[in-house]
Order: structure tokens, then C-alpha cells, then sequence
């Protein structure tokens, strides 16, 4: 049996996201994108990418570090980036789906609850 496999980018694609949202002032409400340009700011500083690189030169570099992995390693390699871009994106999920389905969420994560709760949720939603 052949394992899954997944795409993998040394230099992740989220810096394509958060260098429009920076340049486009995309940030929190009342602060004027400043927050946007900070995290991507810091994410070019963590994969070490010019923060001044402009939007092709990003694109490029971002496809060129494309590789297959296995799932499972490409999720080791990832392991602890998974909290940062949940937050990332989590804020936003929680706004659009509510705090009880995250709940539920976790639940089903921790084995608490079944599947059938979980699909029974979505079709009350």
C-alpha cells in the first residue's frame, strides 16, 4: 500500500496571504493593517524571506519550494506551526461558526463524542 502524500512548502504560501493583507492594511478592526504588517514581518523573519520582496519574487520562491512528502512527516515537519496558523485562522472560524461547534470540535478530537454527534450538529446548524 502506497502512504498519502501531501504537498509540502519550505517556504509556507501564508506569506503570499499576509503580504496582501499588509499591503493592503487588512489587519484588525482600529489598527490600520499595523498588525498585519507585523505577522508578516515575523513570518519572513521565521522562514528567512526578505520582508521587502516583492509580490512575483515571494510567488516564485513560494512554488519553487514545493516538494511531496509522506503525510505523516509532512505533519512532523509542521507540528509546531499548526498553533500559530490556527490562531491565525481560528479567530475567524470561531466568529463565523460559534464557540459551541469549536466545543464540539474539541470533544470529538478528545474521543468524547462520535462522529454521529458531530454530523447530527451540523445538520441542526
Amino acid at each position: 500500500m502506497i502512504a498519502p502524500a501531501e504537498v509540502h512548502h519550505a517556504v509556507p504560501q501564508c506569506l503570499l496571504r499576509l503580504q496582501d493583507a499588509a499591503l493592503n492594511g487588512r489587519g484588525a478592526p482600529g489598527n490600520d493593517g499595523v498588525e498585519a504588517h507585523v505577522e508578516f514581518t515575523l513570518e519572513c523573519e521565521r522562514w528567512r524571506v526578505p520582508v521587502t520582496i516583492a509580490r512575483s519574487d515571494l510567488q516564485a520562491l513560494v512554488e519553487a519550494s514545493t516538494v511531496v512528502l509522506v503525510k505523516e512527516k509532512h505533519r512532523l515537519l509542521h507540528a509546531s506551526d499548526f498553533a500559530r496558523w490556527g490562531a491565525r485562522g481560528g479567530r475567524e472560524t470561531v466568529r463565523r461558526y460559534g464557540s459551541s461547534w469549536m466545543a464540539l470540535i474539541a470533544l470529538k478530537r478528545w474521543g468524547r463524542v462520535g462522529a454521529e454527534e458531530l454530523d447530527a450538529a451540523r445538520v441542526l446548524r
